[in-house]
């Protein structure tokens, strides 16, 4: 066979073996970026002490921590899940579709309904659009889905 046939071969073997590319992100590199973004603070409100829990059923992130007032005086914990989404032009996953899950003072106590409307207020704004991943650079910038695993997040390229 000729060098040219056995190229065309070997190249419609490559391209009608191709794949689409995936990157797994493991749980604890995504610990680290989303520890690298706290404490967070916007009007008096500082959340801090984040914690991930990640669900392949839901296709949801869970993200848990600590929350502090200045004025009126108060902190206590809140949860919240959320879906992560790609952002294009900074070629990072992002956290937004935030949904509170609790919200509660430091002794457990249901907050006011004053404290309870200003938190609901400024956390979605303090959380939505967090960078919890930067994919490198080498990578590209084109990401065709995010799948949320339990040990991690797979990118499909």
């Amino acid at each position: 066979m000729s060098k040219s046939i056995c190229f065309a071969l070997a190249w419609l073997l490559c391209v009608g073996s191709a794949q689409a590319i995936s990157l797994n992100v493991p749980k604890g590199l995504i610990d680290i970026a989303v520890a690298k973004k706290f404490p967070k603070e916007k009007a008096t409100i500082t959340l801090d002490k984040p914690t991930m829990a990640l669900s392949k059923a839901r296709q949801k992130v869970e993200l848990c921590g600590t929350w502090a007032s200045k004025l009126p005086k108060a902190n206590g914990d809140f949860c919240i899940d959320t879906q992560p989404v790609w952002n294009k032009d900074k070629g990072d996953i992002e956290i937004s579709k935030v949904n509170i899950l609790k919200l509660t003072t430091a002794d457990g106590k249901e907050l006011s309904a004053a404290i309870a409307n200003t938190l609901n207020a400024t956390l979605l704004t303090l959380l939505d659009g967090t960078s919890v991943y930067h994919v490198p650079d080498m990578i590209g910038k084109r990401l065709d889905s995010i799948e949320v695993q339990d040990s991690g997040i797979r990118l499909q390229f």
